[in-house]
């Protein structure tokens, strides 16, 4: 009765931290900003008519290849006049979506996080229920050598969500800002050369991907074709940006049943062989006892 009572405590004890992390994360007026939230309201409150004004007050926040973008454009203006906000409108649809997407990550790496957590106490719940009930001495020391097989489990999920995510997100990160930028210097007054070399198009061999080789191909042909023929390369460069939005949510998924495997591996070397370990543990105390 006692360990159904200390199982239920468990249980609802992480049913409400889950339900309390959820309601953090999807509330704007708990959570401080981020980096994204940040850009996007300096964005939003940049105007290119009181452009110095705004730069002398407020920083620019940093993230991801957004802010690099946003000053190139300012780089340009300085340098050559003109206004480029519909290039920074274009710019803050691409930073909401990326939003969205980080968003749905960190859904996804709290969820394995806390997955991995209710192992951790159920097992000892379940530990610590037995041995109070059973009333068998195991030894600490035994005890000590389970907990820390779990912390080395739990210490290499960090390590292995970063590998993955650098490994199906690196690169497609390098092909947006290629693309915005090339996007957004459509009508600046530049010769093409100039434009690849802002836009880091020289970078685009590292890009070795096999999912990705199909835009970095129709990239190169289209940098090709503007440097060969000149005129405008709107048209390909919004293609490939809807084909490369397609792939990161393909991406996505693909990261997120990796995340399942790398999941269940965890459990099955590290948590559940702790489970095991102090059940062999407890049933030859017993029997030395009998």
């Amino acid at each position: 009765m006692l360990s159904i009572i200390i199982y239920s405590l468990l249980i609802f004890g992480l049913v409400y931290w889950v339900e309390t992390q959820t309601v953090l994360l999807n509330n704007p007026l708990i959570l401080k900003k981020n980096a994204a939230e940040e850009l996007e309201d300096w964005l939003k409150k940049f105007n290119w008519g009181n452009r110095q004004e705004l730069q002398s007050t407020g920083r620019l926040p940093l993230y991801k290849f957004y802010s690099e973008v946003v000053e190139i454009l300012l780089a340009l203006a300085r340098k050559m006049g003109g206004s480029y906000q519909d290039s920074i409108l274009f710019l803050r649809e691409g930073l909401q979506s990326d939003r969205q997407f980080e968003k749905k990550l960190k859904e996804i790496i709290l969820g394995t996080w806390l997955q991995m957590a209710m192992m951790v106490v159920l097992t000892w719940g379940f530990i610590f229920g037995a041995l109070f009930l059973v009333e068998v001495k195991v030894s600490v020391l035994k005890l000590i050598l389970i907990a820390c097989w779990q912390c080395i489990g739990l210490s290499l999920l960090p390590f292995v969500i970063s590998f993955f995510r650098k490994r199906f997100f690196a690169d497609i990160g390098k092909l947006w800002k290629m693309l915005y930028v090339l996007r957004a210097l459509i009508k600046v007054p530049l010769s093409r050369t100039e434009i690849l070399t802002i836009a880091g198009v020289s970078e685009i061999k590292t890009i070795q991907q096999k999912s990705l080789i199909h835009i970095v191909d129709k990239l190169k042909e289209t940098c090709q074709k503007a440097l060969q023929m000149g005129g405008s390369y709107e048209e390909e460069v919004i293609t490939l940006m809807s084909e490369l939005r397609f792939q990161e949510k393909w991406h996505f998924e693909l990261f997120e049943k990796r995340l399942m495997v790398i999941k269940l591996g965890l459990m099955s070397i590290f948590f559940l062989p702790s489970y095991l370990a102090f059940m062999f543990l407890l049933l030859g105390d017993l029997l030395t006892l009998m």
